[in-house]
């Protein structure tokens, strides 16, 4: 019983002394696989590749771009940073130099829109991307804004983003409750709203006279909200 005890013993150590030993040897080799994140902006793509290979890490062009102070074919930019921490066989991503480009953005604020849209396809530019916002101050249509901002470098084929005007938000109003009022009243009330209206007459089983004609039905309906150019029909008794 003893001799077997004592067996158990010794493989439980020969176990936890094999766990520690891979332990530390995961550790080890963690630490080894870790390296720093070598500075690439404005080097040549030769050098890059020679750098990054040097350090086991791998690179990925993320993308082409002009630049008016790089030099073609250096690194404009890069991610992970230089001095940052990775792991071999990780990959940097750069932006590569095109070198100065012979086309700028052109100024379009404060152009109409379909005007800009002309102006960026005579240039070389593709279709751009748009978006629209409400404005007090900008008539509708007209270009507020635009990136890349006016004389940046853009490569032939590129897009400008542009920031479109709907022009003055229009008011909306809450329909009252008109079903039930005197006609009069019911109009002058609708009226003072600024809207349109338009009385649809129906006769009435009571036969009350003109003067207190009775608002038996509205479209749209109270509580339904009513745009500035919106048509209020009145139903009213005869």
């Amino acid at each position: 019983m003893n001799r077997f005890l004592k067996g158990i013993g010794i493989f439980l150590a020969l176990v936890g002394v094999g766990i520690l030993s891979a332990l530390a040897v995961i550790a080890l080799l963690l630490r080894q696989e870790e390296v720093r994140v070598p500075d690439l902006v404005g080097k040549d793509t030769v050098s890059v590749i020679e750098i990054v290979n040097q350090t086991g890490l791998r690179l990925k062009v993320e993308r082409k771009a002009p630049s008016q102070s790089v030099p073609k074919d250096a690194i404009i930019a890069q991610e992970p940073p230089a001095g940052s921490a990775t792991k071999k066989g990780r990959s940097i991503s750069i932006v590569v130099s095109m070198g100065p480009s012979e086309l700028f953005a052109p100024k379009i604020i404060g152009e109409p829109f379909r005007k800009a849209d002309i102006l960026l396809r005579q240039a070389g530019f593709a279709e751009p991307f748009v978006s629209r916002v409400w404005s007090d101050a900008v008539e509708r249509d007209v270009i507020l804004d635009q990136d890349p901002p006016p004389n940046e470098p853009l490569e032939k084929g590129g897009k400008v983003g542009v920031l479109v005007s709907l022009g003055k938000k229009p008011r909306v109003f809450v329909a009252p409750k008109l079903v039930g009022r005197k006609a009069s009243e019911a109009v002058r009330l609708v009226d003072r709203m600024g809207l349109q209206y338009k009385i649809i007459s129906k006769a009435s089983a009571a036969g009350r006279t003109g003067a207190d004609r009775i608002v038996t039905h509205q479209k749209p309906a109270a509580g339904h909200p009513l745009p500035t150019d919106a048509l209020v029909e009145l139903t009213v008794s005869k």
